[in-house]
């Protein structure tokens, strides 16, 4: 049986060379005192347009509790954000839903994208996408019916500077790379999952159930944080019947005060707060090294400013007057109490039917688009993006949020929450790197 741990870390380094190379080089990110007791890696990233691709953007880096797996999800990050840059334009389909709906192109009405008081704004530089809108689309699978299907590019790679009017900005929702396809679809279906679980918590503020942090959950906690960490831990799992789990923590390193946050969708609660752990984790190293190149970076109450995921990842250690986001969680009562020893019992592609069909009964679709470039391949890894197109994306540009989707405020409706129209969303920022 091939050892897929040691064969991705003896091909990774294929990838890495300070010429043409994935990554230049990688190197492992300090421990300081009272840091987390986990191992973190961060990359000096190749230049993709030297190989025919478009610059590839977005800081890489990763966590675990041991060197290998630290390593393995950094090269496995670098790769998910690197094949992106790379398109086919002799591939693409150009034209509108109303012409191309025979061929297969999916509809606009069902992508969760912005609201109409967002495209009202006079420095709003996206176009409403409409069945007429005229658009480069690519080739993708509908993995819940096996039929290709077309979806629009600029919603798929990252960059896209196919068209001069956009339809969206996206992010890196949904992209997956591994030396696993089945495990590479199944991590992007979770992310998709869990981004679209947080965004409708977080923009309409619900009082979801808080979870119980018991004597199994502080002997993890323990072993990896500092004891004057302050964690919190939310039920996430909205309607999709998902596990999924958002956490902060309050804490104090040698940069200053901060909070970290995480979030997570797992076959179970255990292994979704786990993960949520690892990130917040990771987190503090990310801190260090943004807070030191921006330290002369002071966010106004212009939220509009905010323009990228770094910039929302320190957002609330420059501004502590705005920790009181925190509070209507933080100061809640713990009640939920979760199996921390529940163990997945089915293998990745049981579980990818499996959360399948569950999208599948809601009416959503799950595509796939194989991303993966020759050299990352040959190195055996695979870049995939899974999009499910009606879940809410969590977008890196506060002006350009995705408020317009249905879920946003069917979800809670259904759920007996109070319900929030477009204005009384929450203002704040999200707090994700």
């Amino acid at each position: 049986m091939v050892d897929t741990r040691k064969s991705g870390l003896r091909n990774g380094l294929k990838l890495i060379s300070p010429e043409l190379g994935v990554l230049q080089h990688i190197f492992r990110l300090p421990r300081m005192d009272y840091d987390p007791k986990l191992v973190s890696f961060g990359v000096w990233p190749g230049d993709s347009t030297k190989v025919g691709g478009f610059k590839f953007s977005g800081r890489s880096s990763g966590c675990a509790p041991n060197w290998d797996n630290a390593i393995l999800t950094t090269v496995g990050e670098v790769v998910e954000r690197y094949c992106p840059a790379f398109y086919n334009r002799e591939s693409l389909v150009f034209g509108s839903y109303e012409q191309l709906k025979e061929r297969g192109a999916f509809s606009p009405r069902e992508i969760a994208l912005y609201h109409e008081k967002q495209y009202e704004k006079f420095d709003f530089p996206i176009i409403p996408f409409t069945e007429k809108s005229e658009v480069n689309w690519v080739e993708c699978w509908d993995i819940g019916c096996g039929r290709k299907v077309l979806y629009p590019g600029s919603l798929i790679y990252i960059p896209w500077v196919e068209e001069e009017e956009w339809v969206a900005v996206t992010s890196s929702t949904g992209m997956a790379g591994h030396v696993n396809e089945h495990a590479a679809i199944l991590n992007g279906l979770y992310e998709n999952i869990e981004r679209d679980s947080f965004t409708i918590t977080w923009m309409q503020w619900l009082d979801v159930p808080k979870i119980l942090i018991d004597r199994e959950i502080r002997a993890y906690l323990d072993e990896k944080f500092p004891s004057n960490f302050e964690f919190h831990f939310l039920d996430v799992n909205l309607d999709l019947g998902v596990p999924a789990v958002f956490g902060f923590c309050f804490g104090e390193s040698d940069f200053g005060k901060f909070v970290a946050v995480g979030s997570a969708a797992r076959s179970t609660y255990a292994d979704a707060l786990k993960k949520v752990a690892n990130e917040i984790g990771q987190a503090i190293s990310y801190f260090r090294y943004l807070l030191g190149e921006m330290p002369d970076w002071v966010p106004d109450d212009n939220f509009d400013d905010i323009m990228n995921f770094e910039e929302h990842s320190i957002f609330y250690q420059k501004r502590p007057d705005l920790w009181h986001v925190f509070d209507r969680w933080r100061f809640k009562d713990a009640e939920k109490k979760i199996n921390f020893y529940e163990k997945r019992t089915n293998t990745d592609r049981e579980e990818i039917r499996r959360i399948t069909k569950l999208l599948d009964d809601k009416g959503y679709s799950v595509l796939c688009k194989d991303l993966s470039t020759p050299d990352v391949r040959q190195a055996g890894f695979c870049s995939l993006r899974v999009i499910v197109p009606q879940l809410i994306e969590m977008a890196g540009s506060y002006a350009h949020y995705f408020s317009g989707g249905r879920r946003l405020y069917e979800v809670p409706e259904k759920l007996g929450y109070l319900v929030r129209d477009f204005d009384q969303l929450n203002p704040y920022p999200h707090p994700f790197p």
